[in-house]
């Protein structure tokens, strides 16, 4: 899905995909692709000359040439390259070799011809969108699509630039789809932002404003209006619906609704102790008033650089030292996005606390190891845990853990103090 991105920090991201998927096209494993019987819109001023994936083509490049040997070079080079070959720019087969592509060959040269003939990127937003389309995104067939609002000059200036693209081998045809759009680029950025106002303006309501997470974007493809929030009410959601009725919106609540002043955001479990251990790893290491250390415990050996359950986050959680102990095991419902620092931070929404594992014949609970363990060391949130184990014949606790790089394994005897 091709979106802009507005997040409660004002932060805008484009990714250039789209949603939905029909077409009029045959595959070329032979099978067809979904076909739309109903005529889509096209105030472009030009003619539909065919319907495509439910949208209005309205300009057509002609592949007049067999000698693609340039874009063949090109499509070999890719499959030679060892981040291909490695799988880190995805599955390595032919077909997603072709959608890489259509990225690096028919991209580079559509995308900076669109942006000369319209006077830049500000400008061609004035009068339309471009992304790319492939079956893994939802858009079918692969392509390049450019979508315009209003054709005239400038657009036939640039299907004749790039119908020479194509006579002269650079670019293939059949990846050019050129389209009708009711809804440009800058226009969805503008309502993006008058929705985000209108959203936050609710936010402000709530009584604690502090722990909301929304975000607001728009289908490029649809023009719908997309919000995914923590806390609007039914009643709020109507409100917006009709603010901006002129398009559709689509509302998606994200997790768990946030507390209103006064309601818990945590729980406890009904028995303190377990003699078994659960899947969930990890555990508060690091307390204040209002924040909590969280890192993952990996329970298996690995390598110097095997990072496995080693994510640590800082919390913002109201009450954090009153409502938790050292070295609980929690399952953490997060509101809105993590930050990529050094450790990582984000806000706690709810937190459930999962009962102390105590294996039998143990004195000493697994939190109450890892407080031992802690008291001993400095700086906690660089402390990462890779072992934790109670061994009954000798009465003690085997610890492996590592701090600022260095590898440490300790015993503590199981005894109270």
């Amino acid at each position: 899905m091709m979106k802009w991105k507005w997040g409660a920090s004002l932060l805008i991201i484009l990714f250039l995909t789209a949603c939905d998927t029909a077409s009029t096209h045959t595959k070329e494993d032979g099978g067809q692709l979904k076909s739309q019987s109903q005529n889509p819109e096209n105030n472009s001023g030009w003619e539909t000359i065919e319907v495509v994936n439910n949208q209005s083509i309205i300009a057509k490049l002609e592949q007049t040439t067999n000698d693609t040997s340039k874009r063949d070079k090109v499509l070999e080079e890719l499959d030679k390259r060892q981040d291909f070959i490695d799988e880190q720019l995805g599955e390595p087969t032919k077909e997603h070799a072709e959608k890489l592509a259509v990225q690096g060959i028919e991209g580079t040269v559509v995308l900076p011809i669109l942006e000369e003939i319209y006077g830049g990127n500000a400008e061609f937003e004035k009068n339309g969108v471009v992304f790319f389309g492939d079956e893994a995104t939802g858009v079918e067939p692969n392509g390049i699509w450019i979508g315009i609002k209003q054709a005239d000059e400038r657009l036939q200036r640039f299907v004749d630039t790039l119908q020479e693209k194509v006579d002269n081998g650079d670019i293939l045809a059949k990846y050019i789809y050129i389209y009708y759009t009711p809804y440009t680029t800058a226009e969805n950025n503008q309502l993006m932002e008058e929705v985000y106002r209108a959203t936050n303006e609710i936010a402000k309501q709530h009584s604690t404003p502090e722990r909301l997470s929304f975000g607001v974007s728009v289908d490029v493809k649809t023009g719908t209006i997309e919000i995914e929030h923590n806390f609007l009410t039914k009643e709020q959601q109507q409100v917006l619906r009709e603010e901006f009725s002129e398009r559709d919106t689509v509302i998606k609540q994200d997790g768990r609704l946030a507390p209103k002043e006064g309601e818990t955001d945590i729980t406890y479990p009904d028995e303190p102790y377990t003699t078994k251990l659960t899947d969930e790893r990890r555990f508060v290491l690091g307390l204040s008033e209002n924040e909590m250390f969280v890192r993952g415990i990996a329970f298996q050996n690995f390598s110097d650089d095997d990072g496995v359950g080693n994510g640590g986050i800082y919390y913002k959680y109201p009450d954090a030292k009153d409502k938790l102990k050292i070295g609980q095991r929690v399952k953490v419902d997060e509101s809105g996005p993590i930050k990529a620092s050094n450790p990582a931070q984000g806000k706690a929404l709810y937190v459930e606390v999962l009962p102390d594992y105590k294996p039998e014949g143990a004195d000493l609970s697994e939190s109450q190891v890892i407080q031992k363990l802690l008291a001993q060391t400095e700086k906690n949130d660089s402390v990462i845990i890779r072992a934790l184990s109670y061994n009954k014949s000798q009465d003690e606790w085997f610890i492996s853990y590592r701090q600022n790089w260095k590898k440490v394994e300790t015993t503590l005897k199981d005894v109270l103090e």
